[in-house]
């Protein structure tokens, strides 16, 4: 796969590990920054993958950009990207969806950007495993956008990661796989899976 560059927005649990991944498994040109510039978590991944903060002109000028911030952040933080017209992964980090009434995470980044190619995806896994893909199968990504050339781009990602990239049809769908991730959270914790639980899909005939 071509080099990439790409930026992280939203350093927390998910999006720290979503950087690890990518500044240790592939060779993409990486930057990373918190809800707010100088966040202590964003310095501590600088520290720990040698990569630089991202500038509002790093975002603007990169080929993927993750949007990794509880839905209730969207707004507040799609001013940082205004104007962006690449690839925009929307991963939901918010334990409201589908039950505040609301569109997904990843519908309303759209609409907040409307220049960008907003694609769903990583979002219905733990960050344990985006750290981890572990050994016992792959662990499948929901990829679900309206474009099909970033979500192919997407996709490509996903398998350089050591994932399964399943296509989730429309951005639409983004819904399902975002309360797929609130299910894998009960999951771990009711039935004792723990934060490996993952999700395969395959065809059983």
């Amino acid at each position: 796969m071509d080099e990439l560059k790409i930026s992280i927005l939203g350093t927390g649990d998910m999006g720290g590990a979503i950087a690890t991944a990518i500044g240790r498994r592939t060779r993409h040109a990486l930057k990373v920054r918190g809800a707010q510039p100088g966040s202590a978590s964003a310095l501590k991944l600088m520290d720990e993958l040698g990569v630089m903060e991202a500038s509002k002109q790093d975002f603007l000028a990169s080929d993927i950009v993750f949007v990794v911030v509880p839905a209730a952040a969207i707004e507040r933080a799609a001013p940082t990207l205004s104007g962006y017209q690449g690839i925009v992964v929307a991963v939901s980090v918010s334990d409201s969806v589908g039950r505040d009434g609301l569109p997904s995470s990843a519908e309303r980044i759209a609409t907040a950007l409307p220049e960008a190619s907003v694609v769903s995806a990583f979002t219905s896994i733990w960050s344990n495993v985006i750290r981890e893909p572990g050994k016992s199968g792959k662990t499948s990504v929901f990829v679900s956008s309206d474009d099909d050339k970033a979500k192919e781009v997407v996709s490509r990602l996903a398998t350089e990661l050591g994932f399964e990239p399943v296509n989730g049809g429309p951005l639409s769908t983004a819904l399902y796989a975002e309360v797929m991730g609130m299910f894998a959270v009960r999951l771990a914790t009711d039935s004792g899976y723990g934060r490996t639980i993952s999700f395969h899909a395959f065809n059983a005939g």
